[in-house]
């Protein structure tokens, strides 16, 4: 029987992600089920949808309306993606989200000293998060023994975040920061002896695994649409329309996706992005990254602790009403 009373799990009591590719994805018996479509003996399994924040749909994979239809009875977020494609968010319209971190979001983003406290929040996330998932996943995956030089690339981070006068000051902080990561991150994983590394966002096609640092920036860009589909999955699961931009412009479409995502994407994709050129022996190392990526959504938390991030951009925006560290309680 289909249920009809809203969501019956919060966003912050699920598992975070699951990615199909190739996949048929249907509705049986009041079960949502898929099969790969290359599976000559057509297996099919179930998909947990009452237990899933958000379901990665990745080339070559179709859905029925009814499956769309339950997965939006029970929250679950559609963000379809693949190899160097844009990312397309998918949340059904719904009567049962709160209104509370809207209204509170609001004047934080119409005005410019809100929106600068409320980013800089956001940077904090950045450097504690890359601190400590960053420098554990350097030492896992790129086996190295210390990631000093990254704690100090943190450290020095917030320092001149404290002092930020405004966005555009912001912006250059937050420029800096990335060049310095990619900079240590290629060091650690040995990619500077093939020359000094530099990104280029938005190539296409599959990873050329002959040219390390065409893999890698191809990686960053996959790892960075899963991680928008994280980030748009919690602005959702809030009632917060993701055009309601504090950093990234405030008429960029879907900004505030790319402001909350800052606060966990480099700790997670560029350890696991730069690790994939160790192996001489993978021949999927795309496969190998979006599997790491996927586990580590679910191992860290990630969605929980987007919300985490949203409610403490809230209360450094809103100071007066909000006190630090708030909890996520109707999430």
């Amino acid at each position: 029987m289909r249920h009809k009373g809203g969501p019956r799990l919060l966003a912050t009591d699920r598992e975070g992600a699951l990615y199909l590719e190739r996949a048929r994805i249907r509705v049986d018996g009041g079960r949502i089920v898929y099969h790969i479509t290359d599976d000559e003996h057509h297996r099919e399994y179930n998909i947990p949808h009452v237990n899933l924040a958000v379901l990665f749909m990745g080339q070559g994979t179709s859905i029925t309306q009814d499956a769309m239809r339950l997965l939006g009875e029970e929250g679950v977020h559609l963000a379809v993606t693949g190899s160097g494609g844009s990312p397309m968010h998918m949340g059904a319209l719904t009567t049962y989200t709160a209104t509370r971190h809207f209204r509170e979001m609001l004047p934080v983003y119409l005005e410019e000293r809100r929106s600068l406290a409320a980013a800089k929040a956001v940077m904090r996330d950045r450097s504690e998060r890359m601190k400590k998932i960053g420098g554990a996943y350097a030492r896992k995956y790129l086996k190295v023994r210390e990631t000093n030089g990254l704690n100090r690339i943190c450290i020095r981070l917030a320092e001149d975040v404290a002092g930020v006068r405004d966005i555009q000051q912001l912006l250059g902080v937050e420029g800096q920061f990335s060049k310095a990561c990619y900079a240590e991150f290629s060091r650690m994983s040995g990619v500077d002896k093939h020359g000094k590394f530099r990104r280029d966002a938005g190539s296409e096609g599959k990873p050329d695994t002959k040219d390390p640092m065409q893999q890698i920036n191809q990686l960053i860009d996959h790892g960075n649409y899963l991680c928008y589909g994280m980030a748009g999955a919690a602005l959702w699961a809030l009632g917060i329309p993701p055009h309601m931009s504090i950093f990234h412009g405030k008429t960029r479409a879907g900004g505030l996706v790319f402001d909350l995502a800052d606060g966990f994407k480099d700790a997670l994709v560029l350890p696991l992005a730069f690790a994939s050129v160790l192996s001489k022996r993978d021949d999927t190392p795309e496969n190998t990254f979006r599997a790491r990526m996927i586990d580590a959504f679910d191992d860290r938390q990630i969605l929980k602790e987007a919300i985490d991030t949203v409610n403490r951009m809230i209360a450094a925006g809103l100071p007066e009403t909000r006190p630090s560290g708030v909890g996520s309680s109707d999430a």
